[in-house]
């Protein structure tokens, strides 16, 4: 195979991984690929439900706050009926203040409203609590 040769391949490569990466999110763009061909790519199948208690504080006064499929519980009363979840980022009303959280692998990061960025971790988060919650979560 001669320089050009190669040369002429790698480019031709190049623009095919290109073009087909346009077409794909194109396709996605216009909702012509959605989750019932990704599967669970996007993440949302998650499972957020339960009590999160705030790390890295003194245990009497860390933050905790519950999400359920009713909305968002904190001291055992309901704060909100209505949260946004995509996968990534939990949001929520709480009187006129809105809390923003990123969810990274078994921890919500807090982002707003907040003097400091705080962490979370779902309480009870042991092999025996997380299976009793998936079978809680199959009845």
């Amino acid at each position: 195979m001669t320089k050009i040769q190669y040369k002429t391949l790698q480019a031709t490569l190049l623009l095919t991984v290109i073009s087909s990466g346009l077409g794909f999110s194109a396709l996605m763009a216009m909702g012509a690929i959605g989750r019932d061909v990704l599967g669970s790519f996007g993440g949302t199948d998650i499972n957020i439900y339960g009590v999160w208690v705030e790390r890295n504080v003194a245990p009497y006064v860390a933050e905790q706050f519950e999400l359920r499929p009713e909305g968002v519980f904190v001291g055992g009363r309901q704060v909100s009926t209505q949260y946004e979840w995509d996968g990534t980022t939990l949001t929520y009303r709480r009187g006129e203040q809105t809390y923003i959280y990123t969810y990274l692998p078994g921890e919500f990061i807090r982002h707003a409203p907040a003097h400091y960025v705080s962490s979370f971790t779902r309480q009870g988060t042991t092999l025996r609590d997380i299976k009793a919650s998936q079978q809680a979560m199959r009845l």
